[in-house]
C-alpha cells in the first residue's frame, strides 16, 4: 500500500472524547447489540490509520464501506462470544488492562489540567501575535555536569557564542527555526515567546528532562501577519487551543507534584545495575530486530522496554529486591508482572548503551509515577467513565473479530484478499443480527473525511498507536439492513 502522509502527532485519544454521564448524551452513529459506534470512534478509525484501497477516498460510497467494516467488526465480535469461540489469553487481558489504564491516566490529565485552563483576552491577543514570529537561531546540546557549568562561566565572561562551539564542536554551529505553534520544550517557549528578545541575546545553559543541556543565540526573527478574515480566525483558534494544552499540562504537573509528594523510592544498586546491564545487551539486540521489521519512521516514535525485551534474566532475578517504594520491596518479579501491561518508556529516544542504565532509572521512576496516577484514577472512578468503557471495548473487539476472521478463513487460499473471503461472511451476519443493529444516518450524512493518509501516534505512553488497525472485512457499500436511528 502506498503511503503518501506519515504522520507523528502528539495526540491523545481522550482529547477527542469528553467525560459522559450517559449513553444520551453520545453521538451514537450506530448500535450493534450492546456495542456502540460514535461518531468520534468513525473519525479516528477513518482518519488515525491506513485504509485499503477500495475505500482510501472521501467519496460518500467510501464513508458507507468504512461504516460496512466497522459494524462487521462488531459483528464478527458478537458473533465470537455467542459461540462461545472469545479468544482469551492472559496477553490479551494484560494488553486491555494496560490500554484502559492508559486511557484512564489520559482522562485523569483531562480532568485534573485541560478542564480546568482559564484564558485572558490579553494572553490570547499577545499570543495570537507571536504565533506569526519566526526566531532564527543557532543553538548546540551537551552533556550536562561539569560540562554545562564550564560553558555558563564562558558566557558569564563575555566569550562569544561561537568561540564556545568551535573550541568544543566541530564543524558549522546548527541553526534553526523556532515557530511559536511548533511543539517546544516549555523553557524554550516560554523565554522566546513571552519575554522581550534582544537581537544576539544568548539563552542557556538549559537542562533537558534527560539530563542533557542547550543554549541557542537568537539571530533575528521575522513576522508573518494574516490579511484574511479566515486566516485570522483561524489563527486564534489554534492559539486558543494550544494555550489550553500548554497551561493544562502545567497545571497538570502541579497535581502530580501533589500526587508525588511524601513517596520515595530507593534503588538496591547490588541488583539494578547487573540487572540494567543484561537487559540493555537484550534490549538492544530487539532493537535492532524491531528497527529491522519496521520503517525508522515508524520506529522512531518513542523507545519503549516490554516485557519480551527482558524475559532471558527472568529466572536469575526475579526474586531480587530491585527497589523499595516507601518502604515496600519490589522485586525483579514484581516489576516485570506491572510492565507486562506498562511497557517502560524512555525520555530519551535515541540513546547508546553507555546512556542505558540512567535512562533505564529515569524510566522506573516514571513508571512509578504512572502507577500512583493509575491508582488515583481508580480512586475518582475513571474506570466507570463510558470514555474508558468505549475505549476498552474498542480494543477488545478488535482484537476478537480479527482472531474469528483468521479462524474463517483458515482453510481458505492466502492469495486471495481477505475482503473477499470474508464478505459473504460479513453479508450472512449484517441479514441474522439485522433486528440488533441500528444506524443514525442523519449524523453519517453529516460525517466529512478526508483522502489523506495518515498513521497517527501519540509520544510518551507505553501504547503509542491510537487506534487499532482499520478492520477490512468487507468492500460493500450497500447499507441495506438494520433501522434507522435519529
Amino acid at each position: 500500500m502506498p503511503l503518501r502522509y506519515l504522520i507523528h502527532v502528539l495526540i491523545f485519544l481522550i482529547g477527542c472524547q469528553t467525560k459522559f454521564s450517559s449513553d444520551n448524551q453520545l453521538e451514537i452513529l450506530a448500535k450493534i447489540g450492546d456495542r456502540l459506534i460514535t461518531r468520534q470512534d468513525y473519525l479516528n478509525r477513518t482518519e488515525y490509520t491506513l485504509r485499503p484501497d477500495y475505500c482510501r477516498g472521501n467519496q460518500y460510497i467510501h464513508k458507507k464501506i468504512i461504516l460496512n467494516n466497522l459494524i462487521a467488526e462488531k459483528l464478527l465480535a458478537i458473533e465470537a462470544e455467542s459461540v462461545h469461540n472469545q479468544i482469551n489469553s492472559d496477553n490479551l487481558n494484560t494488553f486491555l488492562k494496560g490500554r484502559k489504564e492508559q486511557a484512564m491516566r489520559q482522562l485523569l490529565y483531562f480532568e485534573k489540567g485541560h478542564n480546568k485552563v482559564l484564558l485572558e483576552d490579553d494572553e490570547i491577543n499577545h499570543f495570537f501575535k507571536m504565533a506569526g514570529r519566526t526566531y532564527h537561531v543557532n543553538y548546540f546540546s551537551f552533556p550536562g555536569g561539569a560540562f554545562a557549568d564550564s560553558v555558563k562561566r564562558a558566557i558569564d565572561e563575555g566569550m562569544s557564542f561561537n568561540d564556545i562551539y568551535s573550541v568544543n564542536f566541530e564543524g558549522n554551529i546548527p541553526d534553526r527555526d523556532v515557530n511559536w505553534i511548533d511543539n517546544n520544550d516549555p523553557f524554550i517557549s516560554d523565554r522566546l515567546f513571552n519575554n522581550e528578545i534582544q537581537k544576539g541575546q544568548v539563552i542557556g545553559p538549559y537542562f533537558l528532562d534527560d539530563g542533557s543541556a542547550f543554549i541557542m543565540e537568537v539571530n533575528g526573527w521575522t513576522d508573518r501577519l494574516n490579511l484574511s478574515e479566515q486566516g485570522n480566525i483561524d489563527r486564534r483558534e489554534k492559539v486558543i487551543n494550544t494555550l489550553k494544552e500548554r497551561k493544562g499540562k502545567l497545571i497538570y504537573k502541579s497535581f502530580i507534584k501533589n500526587i508525588m509528594k511524601g513517596k520515595n523510592i530507593k534503588l538496591n544498586e547490588d541488583v539494578f545495575f547487573p540487572y540494567a546491564n543484561a537487559i540493555r545487551d537484550q534490549f538492544f539486540r530487539s532493537r535492532e530486530e524491531k528497527e529491522a521489521a519496521i520503517s525508522n519512521a515508524l520506529f522512531e516514535v518513542g523507545e519503549f522496554l516490554s516485557l519480551e525485551d527482558i524475559k532471558p534474566m527472568n529466572k536469575k532475578y526475579k526474586d531480587l529486591v530491585l527497589f523499595t517504594l516507601n518502604g515496600d520491596n519490589w522485586t525483579v518479579k514484581d516489576f516485570e508482572k506491572n510492565i507486562a501491561s506498562h511497557p517502560l518508556v524512555f525520555r530519551k529516544k535515541k540513546m547508546n548503551k553507555t546512556e542505558f542504565s540512567h535512562q533505564f532509572k529515569l524510566a522506573i521512576v516514571d513508571f512509578i509515577q504512572d502507577h500512583y496516577l493509575t491508582k488515583k484514577a481508580y480512586e475518582l472512578g475513571l474506570d466507570k467513565t463510558d470514555t474508558i468503557y468505549l475505549n476498552e471495548s474498542l480494543w477488545a473487539d478488535s482484537f476478537t473479530a480479527y482472531q474469528s476472521a483468521k479462524l474463517l478463513m483458515s482453510t481458505q487460499s492466502d492469495s486471495v484478499e481477505q475482503h473477499i473471503l470474508m464478505k459473504p461472511i460479513i453479508d450472512n451476519l449484517q441479514k441474522k443480527y439485522s433486528p440488533q443493529i441500528s444506524i443514525n444516518m442523519k449524523l453519517f450524512e453529516s460525517i466529512k473525511i478526508s483522502s489523506i493518509d495518515m498513521f497517527v501516534t501519540q509520544g510518551n505512553v507505553p501504547y503509542p498507536v491510537i487506534v487499532p488497525s482499520f478492520p477490512s472485512f468487507t468492500n460493500d457499500s450497500y447499507i441495506d439492513y438494520g433501522s434507522k436511528i435519529n
